[in-house]
């Protein structure tokens, strides 16, 4: 189990974000345990993993198994996102892999931009391991794009959508463009924030600190 200051890296990152509720008192929180879904490959670890480990951390959590790996990050959120029975809530899709710090609170973002379809959290890189969005001079975002380095902007892989119809809007962009958008012949999520633009809505960028990535500086 992959680990960070001691501690097993999903649960310290995913507890870490300021909009999830650890403890009472957390006024700021707009997700609970039992708002999180998984996505996991059906085999008997992970059926084991998702019973034990994950009910353990995440008391009334609830898990998608696929049968086979998805197209891409993408399309596994998408089977998660049928498990949302609110459609007109804000969608978190978060890789958690990376650890860092921010004070954004994504639902007052929502709310006080009725134009605001998509966020992304980005920090500056150019390591091209990354996914990247491109901004104006005025930080208006431009595109996206997967493992190319188009700008200074590289994704910190959690993105918020308003809501599912937005997530779908966006993915069916990505899959009409596919020669340009996907990567290796998958469909990742960076990448979405395009379809989000094309839709007319914007895109807001939110710069993380304190960026900790085993994958990258392990």
């Amino acid at each position: 189990m992959t680990l960070l200051d001691g501690e097993p890296l999903l649960r310290k990152v995913l507890t870490s974000r300021p909009w999830f509720h650890v403890e009472a008192g957390n006024d700021r929180a707009c997700c609970s345990s039992e708002d999180l879904v998984f996505v996991l490959r059906n085999s008997p670890p992970s059926v084991s993993f998702a019973s034990g480990v994950l009910c353990d951390w995440f008391p009334g959590c609830r898990t998608v198994m696929l049968g086979d790996y998805a197209r891409g990050a993408a399309c596994s959120a998408l089977s998660a996102l049928s498990l949302c029975s609110a459609p007109g809530e804000t969608i978190c899709i978060d890789l958690a892999d990376i650890a860092y710090r921010t004070s954004l609170q994504p639902d007052q973002s929502f709310s006080d931009c009725p134009s605001l379809g998509g966020i992304a959290l980005t920090f500056h890189s150019d390591n091209p391991a990354y996914s990247y969005l491109e901004t104006d001079a005025s930080g208006k975002v431009l595109r996206a794009r997967e493992k190319e380095v188009i700008s200074q902007n590289a994704s910190a892989g959690t993105y918020f959508f308003r809501n599912v119809a937005t997530y779908l809007l966006a993915l069916a962009h990505s899959m009409r463009h596919e020669e340009e958008l996907a990567y290796n012949g998958l469909f990742f999520v960076c990448p979405l924030m395009n379809g989000i633009i094309e839709n007319g809505e914007r895109v807001m960028l939110e710069q993380v600190s304190d960026v900790r990535d085993i994958k990258v500086f392990a």
